[in-house]
């Protein structure tokens, strides 16, 4: 089995890109969580103010190891994949914020624990937004009929 994962990993471009997007996510939810938790836990800032600011930090993160390490779109401008990557992570925290009152508040869930829940599926829907269109190469046009 760990023959057929290495050989895999090697033959399959979309699984490396895959494995290193998890990688560059799992640090970021780390800089995420730890700035949330500190924030909410240690200095007292409200809980919904925190969670913006842990996500700039791991965004900021995000954005530079994805666009140079997993999709090496390092050629694509920075005014296109950076305001496509800004609007993808804006989505992303205001569906985070609304999901996270409502488990708070709506559901009893404790605040850091709500935050936990969410990480997943909000990880997975960044993954796919950022690879099909924030560090996504404009396909070739075919040429024009004469």
């Amino acid at each position: 089995m760990c023959a057929l994962a290495t050989s895999a990993w090697r033959r399959d471009p979309t699984l490396r890109q895959f494995v290193k997007y998890g990688l560059v996510g799992a640090s970021n939810t780390l800089l995420t969580f730890i700035t949330y938790t500190v924030l909410e836990k240690l200095v007292g800032v409200n809980y919904l103010i925190a969670l913006p600011l842990g996500y700039a930090v791991g965004s900021l993160n995000s954005y530079i190891l994805n666009r140079h390490w997993t999709f090496q779109a390092a050629d694509i401008a920075h005014t296109t994949a950076g305001t496509r990557f800004a609007i993808v992570q804006v989505v992303a925290i205001v569906a985070n914020e609304l999901l996270l009152y409502v488990l708070v508040h709506h559901a009893g869930i404790e605040k850091i624990a709500a935050q936990a829940i969410l990480t997943v599926p909000v990880l997975a829907v960044t993954f796919f937004a950022n690879r099909w269109w924030t560090f996504a190469r404009p396909r070739e046009q075919p040429p024009a009929a004469t």
